[in-house]
């Protein structure tokens, strides 16, 4: 458990994010929206580096390292990076064309608005083509698995637990897209992949990845020019379609999702780093002192302030060794050798 998020609020982040867009926009207003350069550097500011750089001066305030997040693993999962990415976006070009076919039987009108509007890249003019590739496939795969399966997973799965977390932030992250479900699902696996390999690299490639095939697609398809034809939406056949493309996505989802949730709690979320910080009084040596303990009838409780828990590394489910020094008690985390002791 990465106790620094239990000082880090999510109240204080959307209270930033607010803020944060109103300094980015404000200048644009004034500028006026036929500005594409002024507009990407407000939309970079508002949702890439003001989010970064508030959950930067977070977690430097408490006591966590931010680079941890970038850690790189032992070694690159390709296979897997290429599988999650591939079986993740089949199930959302499936979910897409069951949504968008019952959307289209119900609200027609506002699918076509829908459509419309939601292209990742902005076809307009080759600046604005450019500079949607390098948000969409550079910037949003950083700060969204910084901020959602960084920041919210942590913050969250010390409120909630992990699995909550899992569900409560994906959820958010799927109310953020157009394709919802997909979404969703997507977020979930993330979320896994993350806790799997330990590293927030994995998910990003694969975000990238997912990002970029989706607009080499609207590149090439022409018809993504066109004015949506609701008819063809309303077609019995993209029902049949997007159905037959689950089922064959869900032949690898569900079992890694199965398989990985039933772990999730034991193996936790990924350790930070922590600040080591030079203090008085030798804090910081190697084993530190402290003196709150209470008695009950069979254990002993020992309360530790989160700079102590902190600075020894300590996680949910580790151990730690007592002993009496001097009428002082000192604590330190135990080994391997002395848990089985």
């Amino acid at each position: 458990m990465n106790l620094a998020f239990s000082r880090i609020r999510l109240r204080s982040f959307f209270g930033w994010m607010i803020l944060g867009a109103f300094i980015a926009y404000l200048p644009l207003d004034m500028v006026g929206d036929g500005n594409d350069a002024f507009e990407f550097v407000s939309d970079t500011l508002a949702f890439f580096v003001f989010p970064l750089l508030w959950l930067f001066y977070k977690m430097k305030k408490n006591n966590a390292v931010f680079t941890s997040f970038f850690d790189k693993p032992t070694s690159i999962p390709w296979r897997l990076i290429l599988i999650a990415t591939a079986m993740g976006m089949i199930f959302s070009f499936g979910v897409s064309f069951v949504q968008f076919y019952i959307l289209a039987q119900l609200i027609p009108d506002f699918l076509v608005d829908l459509l419309s509007d939601g292209n990742v890249i902005d076809m307009s003019t080759t600046f604005t083509k450019i500079l949607s590739v390098i948000s969409a496939c550079i910037f949003a795969p950083i700060m969204e698995e910084v901020i959602f399966r960084g920041f919210f997973l942590n913050r969250m799965a010390y409120k909630w637990g992990v699995k909550r977390a899992i569900i409560i932030s994906s959820l958010i992250f799927g109310f953020g897209h157009v394709d919802i479900i997909g979404a969703f699902l997507f977020g979930v696996v993330m979320s896994l992949l993350y806790i799997k390999t330990k590293s927030l690299w994995t998910n990003i490639i694969v975000h990238a990845l997912n990002n970029t095939v989706v607009s080499i697609i609207q590149f090439t398809d022409s018809s993504a020019q066109e004015p949506v034809n609701i008819a063809e939406l309303q077609a019995q056949s993209n029902l049949w379609i997007g159905l037959i493309i689950i089922v064959i996505s869900l032949l690898w989802l569900v079992p890694f999702i199965r398989r990985n949730w039933r772990t999730v709690k034991e193996v936790g979320l990924p350790s930070l780093g922590i600040i080591q910080e030079e203090k008085q009084d030798d804090i910081l040596a190697e084993q530190a002192t402290y003196s709150q303990v209470v008695f009950t009838e069979r254990y002993m409780a020992v309360e530790l302030p989160d700079e102590a828990v902190n600075h020894l590394g300590l996680e949910e489910s580790d151990y730690v060794k007592v002993e009496l020094v001097n009428d002082t008690i000192v604590i330190k985390k135990a080994d391997e050798r002395e848990r089985l002791s």
